[in-house]
């Protein structure tokens, strides 16, 4: 009887290429998720053809396509695979725990191999995409939900593998030190504000995903760098006007989202906005009880020391050399 896969065995396991489009097979690291829903493939799309009656005639081959979004937990070791694959290889600073590892917006992203191992089934099989990027990053601080980030990926094509694609077995890298919402503070315009109950961070890396040529069977011929865009939004109670004003004013500001891990107090991972400005949008009653702020923020960089619009700090035990 043939056995289904199943979703709790299956592994994911990502490594960068040296060559774009080419399968990393020495260097993988099988990393924890909570969804995976990468997935390659193509449409088939129906001619406009007439044959003289009404029946379709036989459709053809779409565009490949290789999409899809990654969710992840917040940790302090596994996260800096996800964070190298978006930004690339970080500033790192340390003889030892604790080490440091800056990761700001560059030039260039990694392309990297995404596979999907299945080995419930009667035989395995190995789902290998090539070519990938990471398209775009969003968090969501606060609440009392499981912290995670969602990445959203691109790639040249999936193919299906009938042998382990890997020859140098890929390197398991095990959750370790979850962040939490209640591990975190924010700081915004430089102090501790205790007012924001939400902040949400989206990074959208500008990604060029047109550039299709006729000898490319459909796929993906490159996946070129365009302009970064980070906006997000904070929610926070209504007791002053404080921040309001900044937005009414154009008055630059930052945000610093700081996490120091429940284990090891000197493991900590920091997202800084170091130069940005707010929408202006008055408050509203919808009710009898407390009322919030609720304002959508753009960050940039003109000036700043850290020379980026988003600077991720990961600080722990390992040198990732």
């Amino acid at each position: 009887m043939a056995v289904q896969q199943k979703g709790s065995t299956a592994v994911v396991a990502v490594g960068v290429e040296s060559t774009p489009g080419t399968l990393v097979v020495d260097a993988g690291f099988e990393l924890p998720i909570n969804t995976d829903t990468v997935m390659g493939g193509f449409a088939r799309n129906s001619p406009a053809t007439l044959t003289g009656d009404r029946n379709p005639v036989v459709p053809f081959a779409g565009n490949k396509e290789v999409t899809g979004d990654i969710v992840v937990p917040l940790d302090d070791e596994a996260f800096w695979y996800w964070l190298q694959l978006a930004f690339g290889d970080p500033t790192t600073s340390g003889a030892g725990d604790p080490y440091t590892h800056v990761f700001k917006i560059t030039d260039t992203q990694p392309s990297f191999s995404h596979v999907k191992e299945f080995t419930d089934l009667a035989t395995d099989k190995w789902m290998a995409a090539v070519g990938c990027k990471i398209s775009s990053m969003a968090i969501e601080f606060g609440g009392d939900g499981e912290l995670v980030a969602t990445f959203s990926v691109v790639g040249f094509d999936e193919t299906i593998e009938t042998s382990n694609p890997f020859t140098t077995p890929p390197t398991a890298v095990a959750l370790d030190e979850r962040y939490n919402n209640f591990n975190a503070v924010i700081n915004e315009g430089g102090g501790a504000n205790s007012l924001i109950k939400t902040f949400s961070l989206n990074v959208d890396f500008g990604l060029d995903t047109t550039q299709r040529t006729i000898a490319g069977a459909g796929a993906l011929g490159s996946i070129p760098e365009g302009i970064v865009s980070v906006t997000g939004n904070i929610k926070g109670l209504f007791e002053d006007t404080v921040i309001l004003e900044k937005g009414r004013d154009s008055t630059e500001s930052s945000l610093e989202l700081v996490l120091t891990s429940a284990v090891t107090a000197s493991h900590i991972l920091t997202f800084d906005i170091n130069e940005l400005l707010y929408s202006f949008k008055t408050p509203v009653i919808e009710g009898p009880t407390g009322l919030d702020i609720d304002l959508d923020f753009v960050g940039y960089y003109t000036n700043d020391a850290a020379a980026s619009a988003l600077v991720v700090t990961n600080i722990n035990a390992s040198a990732h050399a």
